[in-house]
């Protein structure tokens, strides 16, 4: 089922309704500012396992964590030192993932070797519904492995609907996949070039 939300300023029942959506480890497509993304809350697992399935992912591989701002962002990693903060507020909120050492806040399943991506895109939806639940969603592109991109929601609705509880249409996303930064060890390395510039 697709649920049509407002691109700038998405409604306020239909947010509180993809909330009590999650809170029940339901998994929901939605767009980002590069990407439709497949999101749950970080911390239900049992959705977490559920988009690993469908994806056919390697567990041991982690998603993302998408979240609404920095304050957000702070508390899934570890202390940032002065020139890696400075760093940060030049790409977020952008299309950015960014490896950092995981904190304690952390679940084990979504960590690689106690580092964790993370995401804050520059989306008004993904802003006001991760805000609204207080903690972070997961984020991992709705496109499956070995298959042509679905960045519709209709696309993803036909393609893989029936494994969802619900596809969010609030605008369309740029199409490309977020640039991925390793920010965890002694000097910055772009992982993947994206959506967002490199070197800033």
């Amino acid at each position: 089922m697709i649920l049509t939300l407002h691109p700038e300023t998405p409604q306020a029942r239909h947010l509180e309704r993809i909330a009590e959506l999650l809170r029940r480890d339901g998994v929901i497509a939605y767009p980002t500012d590069t990407l439709f993304g497949l999101g749950c809350l970080a911390s239900r697992k049992k959705a977490v396992d559920h988009i690993q399935l469908l994806k056919g992912r390697d567990p041991k591989k982690p998603m993302s964590i998408l979240c609404s701002d920095m304050e957000m962002f702070c508390r899934y990693t570890r202390h940032l030192d002065t020139p890696t903060f400075r760093l940060l507020k030049q790409m977020l909120p952008g299309p950015y993932t960014v490896l950092l050492p995981a904190s304690r806040e952390v679940p084990r399943y979504l960590q690689n070797k106690q580092v964790v991506g993370l995401r804050i895109p520059d989306q008004p939806f993904c802003h006001a519904l991760v805000s609204l639940l207080g903690e972070p969603i997961i984020t991992t592109s709705a496109t499956l492995p070995d298959q042509p991109m679905l960045n519709t929601s209709w696309e993803i609705e036909e393609e893989l609907g029936h494994a969802l509880d619900l596809v969010v249409d609030c605008g369309q996303p740029l199409g490309v996949p977020s640039t991925i930064v390793d920010l965890s060890g002694d000097e910055p390395l772009l992982v993947r070039e994206g959506a967002g510039p490199w070197p800033l």
